[in-house]
């Protein structure tokens, strides 16, 4: 059976695409979304769960359209887990820097369907490592950079905008821009390592939190609010996910969700039939339930969801709509007003 597809909240996208806009313009970034299998969506929203295949991409593809090696370097800074939504304010309003830590640790499911975070508070020194899910994708390096910039967020909350790690070790081969990674970061770095990781004193846990105002005011079930379902758990689900994000962009294609997922039509195709399911299957579950929810707003018409829904003619959507549910588009209507 196929691996389930690493996906991560889209709001760990973080301010890279606005950076991406200012950087390139607008339309250049948009294109380098598009690229990635990502919806131009993204220069502003933030909702549902992406491919971390196509997070890398993007990544990726600005690197080269900007010609700059260490990008994840360049907008480090501007990457905080503030903008992680309600997850992140959750992690901000512990009461401490140790608590923040381990509600990082705990409620990271949520976060990915594969990505996990791991501490070990020793007497002197905590080690706190982060594991990607797509660590053999060339933009690799840029992603670790970045994810060190998001955990070290947490710990400048508590102690400070100027605080640095004892050191930061990379699961990564060295590179010739060392000085700059130091420089980036303010704190010695190694490369070659089993894991991608901070250290840091063990006696900084206990650092309470600055806005003492804002703690215990966000709950786990805020998180379970915002992100309803969490992370896809099986390729049938991520791509369910691709298609309801096309679904809303009126632009359904296959092509665009291979892409997204990281293989070939031909491999998407195989390995949905292996689970006894289609594309064309999804996408028209996905039709049909939407149908069934624009047909419950009030003033829209059948007339008015067929062609929302991309239909040539009210009879067609009719006929599509009957067939699935057993029930004509009007009377499912009269049901649920």
């Amino acid at each position: 059976m196929f691996n389930k597809p690493p996906m991560i909240t889209a709001m760990a996208l973080g301010q890279m695409p606005q950076f991406a806009a200012a950087e390139l313009g607008e339309k250049k970034a948009e294109t380098a979304l598009q690229a990635a299998g990502l919806s131009p969506y993204f220069l502003e929203g933030r909702c549902g769960y992406i491919p971390e295949h196509s997070l890398a991409e993007f990544i990726g593809g600005v690197a080269r359209r900007l010609g700059y090696d260490g990008l994840g370097l360049l907008w480090a800074p501007y990457l905080t887990v503030a903008d992680y939504g309600t997850w992140g304010r959750y992690v901000l309003s512990a009461p401490d820097l140790g608590t923040a830590l381990r509600r990082a640790q705990k409620e990271m499911q949520l976060h990915s369907n594969t990505d996990r975070v791991h501490m070990h508070v020793g007497y002197n020194v905590v080690t706190y490592s982060y594991d990607f899910g797509l660590k053999g994708h060339p933009s690799y390096p840029d992603i670790a950079y970045s994810a060190i910039a998001v955990i070290l967020s947490i710990h400048r909350h508590f102690l400070g905008s100027r605080w640095s790690p004892l050191r930061i070790e990379f699961n990564i081969p060295k590179i010739s821009i060392v000085s700059r990674i130091e420089e980036t970061f303010g704190c010695p770095v190694s490369f070659g390592n089993e894991s991608l990781r901070i250290l840091f004193p063990s006696h900084t846990l206990g650092q309470p939190n600055p806005n003492m105002t804002q703690c215990g005011q966000v709950s786990r079930q805020d998180i379970l609010r915002e992100r309803v379902i969490g992370p896809p758990e099986s390729l049938v689900q991520s791509t369910q996910d691709l298609i309801l994000a096309q679904l809303s962009e009126h632009s359904i294609s296959l092509d665009a969700a291979a892409l997204s997922l990281g293989m070939s039509v031909r491999t998407l195709q195989r390995h949905l039939n292996d689970e006894g399911v289609s594309f064309r299957g999804l996408v028209n579950d996905a039709l049909m339930h939407r149908a069934r929810e624009l047909l419950a707003v009030d003033g829209n018409s059948v007339g008015q969801v067929a062609a929302a829904l991309g239909y040539s003619s009210p009879n067609n959507f009719s006929r599509a709509f009957s067939a699935f549910f057993g029930m004509s588009p009007r009377r499912v209507q009269k049901v649920q007003l």
